[in-house]
């Protein structure tokens, strides 16, 4: 990821810009009755030549995990230890992709939360956050992730690769995406988290 002085400028003012539009709009925070477990994500863009990727996760097979063989952003619960919902999905994306944000990274805001459709999963609710890479660094999946997947925001913006449904929720008919990428299919929550953030991100990219 090493950079011309040029393309530098170009990167410092796509992040700023972003940086710009996400705090410049209220977050819509998920409020519910009961015991709910809080949990953040991390939404990770890095530069491809006159494109930028943002990066997935695949998770294995294990029929105790919710989200088993999922496509997935860096993430988890939050623990006790963790001060913040930001740094949960920072400890996550370390354990997870070895990506060490505050040595090689730049958190830029956070997006609205989200529930989980799965009947399953329900009761999380989910904090995305968004970052850049800032240097060159060496990704070490750990045993919670079967792949790491770069996908280019031109493909996942082109409509061609994504489509619409209608499902029901709680007897109430929501609107669902699917992105197509390849051999991979993001769906559920990671969809929705990723359509929130193209229709934030607008025409920046």
């Amino acid at each position: 990821m090493r950079l011309i002085q040029g393309e530098c400028l170009t990167y410092q003012h796509t992040i700023e810009e972003l940086e710009r539009i996400i705090n410049g709009r209220k977050t819509v925070k998920v409020s519910r009755e009961g015991i709910f477990t809080p949990a953040s994500v991390m939404l990770i863009l890095r530069p491809e030549g006159n494109d930028y990727s943002l990066l997935f996760i695949k998770r294995p097979e294990n029929s105790q995990d919710v989200f088993s063989g999922h496509m997935a952003f860096p993430g988890g619960k939050m623990k006790e230890e963790d001060g913040s919902k930001l740094e949960t999905a920072i400890r996550e994306t370390f354990e997870e992709t070895g990506i060490d944000l505050r040595e090689s990274g730049r958190v830029i805001g956070e997006l609205d939360d989200f529930n989980p459709n799965n009947p399953r999963g329900s009761h999380y609710i989910v904090t995305p956050y968004v970052a850049f890479l800032t240097k060159d660094t060496e990704i070490r999946p750990n045993e919670e992730v079967a792949e790491i997947i770069w996908i280019p925001l031109s493909h996942l913006k082109d409509e061609k690769n994504s489509e619409v449904r209608i499902v029901e929720k709680q007897k109430v008919r929501v609107k669902d995406f699917v992105f197509y990428y390849r051999d991979y299919l993001i769906w559920g929550m990671t969809a929705r988290v990723l359509h929130k953030f193209l229709s934030i991100a607008g025409n920046l990219f």
